[in-house]
């Protein structure tokens, strides 16, 4: 952490910090309006089939859908859950569409096999709250929060106009997204949901870095007293994740 980043951290714990973002980014981290976010662990057996199944399989399946625009996969090692998938899609629509229920309603034998060695995990089909930054990053802060319904603007707007754009001036820190999880849309019963039980969040808190050292300070910023305001539960089991796989549709034709 740079001397700055440290004098800044001191000035938001002392309620001086300067509100206002100091360069204002387009918002273009993200591509579409809606995504999948997935946490889970694997049994240890089903490692080496879960890489391959992922890299190989499951990604580039989910990316010859209609309307879905990019895969990430991230890992945080010796972190339970272990792993965070994010698809991201144009909007909710494609994340319950004829062609996506098909999919999941008919999983390939690898899938199958590979689904039976997920554990603790977490599925939750999202919208964007709000979100800044141009830039995705290698390291990825993730929040899986809870609050109640009464309480949700109260905390977009304190996202907006303080969580996000103090995280921003932040060196290091590309991006911050706030997504509400779709409690029908996450809930879909289907033939894949059907090999394990996860359970979907309320909202979903997200700070893209480039370097494990901003994730870090950034932790410090959106943990602070607006989450106690609004009287947001953070779970136990938030971490920072390290890219391992980033994936866009294949294009036909293209070389």
């Amino acid at each position: 952490m740079s001397m700055d980043d440290e004098m800044f951290l001191m000035d938001i714990k002392h309620g001086s910090a300067p509100s206002g973002n100091a360069h204002p980014v387009e918002a273009t981290a993200l591509l579409g309006n809606a995504a999948v976010l997935i946490w889970n662990d694997v049994a240890p057996e089903g490692r080496d089939p879960f890489y391959r199944w992922h890299d190989r399989e499951h990604i580039p399946e989910r990316l010859a859908l209609p309307g879905f625009l990019r895969g990430r996969r991230l890992a945080c090692t010796g972190h339970s859950p272990e792993w965070l998938t994010i698809y991201e899609a144009d909007d909710l629509d494609v994340l319950t569409s004829p062609e996506y229920l098909a999919r999941l309603n008919n999983p390939t034998p690898a899938t199958t096999a590979t689904l039976r060695h997920f554990r603790n995990t977490s599925r939750a089909i999202c919208s964007i709250l709000h979100t800044v930054g141009s830039s995705t990053g290698g390291f990825v802060l993730t929040l899986r929060i809870e609050m109640p319904d009464a309480n949700v603007a109260a905390f977009v707007q304190a996202a907006r106009d303080e969580i996000f754009p103090a995280a921003m001036q932040l060196t290091g820190v590309l991006a911050c997204h706030l997504f509400a999880c779709d409690q029908l849309a996450s809930h879909i019963d289907t033939t894949e949901s059907s090999t394990r039980a996860f359970d979907v969040p309320s909202h979903v808190l997200v700070v893209e870095t480039s370097t494990r050292n901003a994730a870090e300070a950034a932790r410090q910023v959106v943990q602070g007293p607006a989450l106690a305001r609004c009287e947001v539960y953070v779970r136990p089991d938030a971490a920072i994740y390290q890219l391992e796989i980033c994936r866009l549709p294949s294009r036909a034709g293209q070389r």
